[in-house]
Parts: C-alpha cells; structure tokens; sequence
C-alpha cells in the first residue's frame, strides 16, 4: 500500500509541511508569523539566504574519497559536525517541550545547542530535561540590571555548559517601517511567555509565571526594558570579568568590530544579522564573513556564521569563506513544529548528510580541505574584459 505521508528529505520539505500544520491551529499560526518576519522591508532576511547563490563551487576533480569526516572542535570541545543550533525564540510555542527538546536533538547529533535566554524554560530546568554529556552554550544579553546576566551565566557555570554567548546587535528593538508590526501583534496577543530567565524587572525580582507575550515585551518596565538597554564595552568588560567561561559575541558584521572585540580577548565571534530581525539593510552575514575572518586571522579567535543556511551545499560555502561553523535557527524550528525532538533531530542528520555528499564533489574528505580556493564570487565569471 502506497504511503500517502510527504516525502522529507531536504530543509525545505520541513518549511513546507511546517507552514502547513501552522496553517490550520490559530496559535501555530501566530508562532508562523514569528519565524517568518523580518523587520523593516526585510531586505537583510532576504538577502541572508540570496547570499549563498552568489558564490559558485571549484570542485577538484579525481580527489574524492569514500570516507570522510565531518568532526571538528568548537572552543576545543569535539563535535561530530560543524552545524549547532542558534538561539531562538519560540520553541515552546510549537511544541510543550520545545526548548529541551533542541537540546536532546543536538545531543544525539553528537553537536552544539546555544540556549536562548529569551527561553520560556529556566536554564537550570533546561539542564534537568537534557543529557549531561551534551555540549551547550548558554545566550545572554548585556541586561540593563546585572543580576540578570549574572545568575544566568552562574547556573551556565555550575550545570556544565561550555561558552557564554553574548548578543551585541540589540541596543534597541528596530521595528523598521511598520510593516511587521502587524504580524508582530498578532504573536504578542496570542502567546504565552514567562521570560524564565530575567527574574529582575525595574529592580525588582519578579515571579516568572505565564502571562500573555504582550505584557513582558512591549516597552516599559519589563523584560523590554531590561534587554534592549544600549549596553556597551564596559558592561562587556565587566562580564568577563565574572567568568572564566569562554565568550563569544553574536552579531558581529564588520571588520571594524571583529578587530575591536579580539582585543578584549573573547573567545568567538557569531557572524549575524539576528535573523534580519533587528537592522534591515545591513549585509548579509554570508558576504561579510570574509572580511571578518581576515581581520582576526592572526588570533585565536574562532569565527562562525548564521543566517541563511538551508542546505549542505550552504554550509561549504560558509566553512569555504572562513567559517569554523555555521548554526542554524529557523531550520530548527520547522523540524519542532514537524515532529518534535525528532524533527530537529532529523535536520541536523539531513545537513549532515548533504555537507557530506557536497565535500566529495568538491574532492574534500575533511573539513581543513575546505578552503577558499573550492569558491568563487558569481561577480568573477560575469565582469567585463575590457
């Protein structure tokens, strides 16, 4: 008897069928809206996946092996593929356990989860859902009161996780030309949050129940307030100043910014655009990425990239360009909302399994093979000879 379940084989047979289970639940269907949106025109959103058609494959021919690994070492910890998981917003809105379910699947995938301190789920009872010898990162942002970044980079400290990474892009929310902000209300209506992890609002410790989206991230004295509060180099010195955990800053896009913040002695750098949610028009982290990677070249800075991918063809462009590792958010997020755990689970294993197959038909059988010489910029085959 012929199955009539849809084939999954690839990032984008997740997208559809995701959009289409969000199409029938009216809750789902604001989560949709959230993972959707970008802000402003959504220039950069779109420009962050357009990026990688831009560059086209030097392949070496007669160099392909049967076996090949696709391990590497993330702040020296070992991972089985350079692909985690970003922070993001939004998983229990499609499923009950969707915060520790992306912690379980990047556990069996044998790769890294970062933890978004947005999570519904506090950090200590993320860590109880989830296995011990999985490799987690925990997300902070600079919070306007320190007792918020603090007692989360404390429980990081004392449950195992392995990095703090601190989001640099979000001095204030950019809500662009309006035209998102329709689609914006519709989620804050119609979720529920608990921000488990900012426990001070206005000075004062708060009781993390849930309450609708609304009254917690709109502007006032709320977790609006505290996130989205123009932090600077100063409370990243502080921060450092607090941990021996090794830091990495997301949201980097310039050179400028990359060289200033290896001077601090951080320990990565996530190339990021914040999913095109926050500055509509800055470039995509794709085509800046080179020039990052050069300018911390002579460092022991570890440089990584989101936004964008979808396939494994994707995360040899970026591995080609510089990139340690790429990290995925919405891809994530479809594999939730399709099947659970397992969705996610099956992602990875699909990214996987493409970079694989895209390594041999470029002739590299390990990812140090990847260099930039299997790339080139589409601008190099289409300029004119004068």
């Amino acid at each position: 008897m012929a199955s009539n379940a849809p084939r999954l084989d690839c990032v984008d047979d997740y997208e559809r069928l995701a959009k289409e289970k969000a199409s029938k639940d009216k809750k789902l269907k604001a989560a949709w809206y959230f993972i959707k949106i970008g802000t402003g025109y959504s220039q950069t959103l779109d420009d962050s996946r357009a990026a990688f058609s831009r560059f086209r494959f030097q392949p070496r021919i007669l160099s392909a092996k049967r076996e090949r690994s696709t391990w590497t070492t993330l702040l020296g910890n070992p991972v089985s593929m350079p692909i985690g998981i970003s922070p993001v917003l939004g998983y229990s809105w499609f499923h009950p356990d969707g915060d520790a379910a992306g912690g379980r699947a990047a556990a069996r995938a044998g790769t890294v989860q970062i933890v978004t301190s947005a999570s519904d789920l506090a950090i200590e009872d993320f860590a109880a859902k989830v296995p011990d010898n999985g490799l987690y990162w925990a997300q902070t942002y600079l919070f306007r009161d320190k007792r918020n970044t603090l007692r989360l980079v404390r429980n990081a400290e004392r449950l195992g996780f392995k990095a703090i990474v601190v989001t640099v892009d979000s001095p204030v929310e950019h809500k662009g030309s309006g035209l998102n902000r329709g689609e914006m209300e519709v989620v804050k209506f119609h979720q529920i949050s608990t921000a488990a992890n900012i426990k001070y609002i206005g000075g004062v410790e708060r009781d993390p129940k849930p309450v609708p989206m609304r009254e917690l991230w709109t502007n006032g004295e709320n977790c609006y307030y505290e996130t989205f509060c123009c932090a600077d180099w100063d409370d990243l010195a502080w921060l450092q100043s607090q941990t021996k955990l090794p830091i990495v800053l997301k949201g980097v896009l310039t050179a400028e910014s990359a060289r200033q913040a290896a001077k601090t002695g951080i320990s990565g750098i996530l190339v990021s655009a914040h999913g095109g949610r926050q500055l509509d028009g800055v470039p995509a982290p794709l085509d800046t990425l080179p020039e990052i990677v050069d300018a911390v070249k002579d460092t022991n800075v570890e440089v990584y990239m989101d936004g964008g991918v979808r396939t494994g063809n994707d995360v040899v462009k970026a591995l080609a360009l510089g990139a340690r590792a790429v990290f995925i958010g919405r891809p994530a997020l479809f594999g939730l909302a399709v099947n659970g755990e397992d969705g996610i689970f099956q992602i990875l294993k699909i990214l996987e399994k493409e970079l694989s197959i895209c390594m041999a038909l470029c002739g590299c059988s390990s990812l140090p093979e990847i260099t930039r010489s299997i790339v080139k910029h589409e601008s190099e085959f289409h300029h004119s000879k004068l």
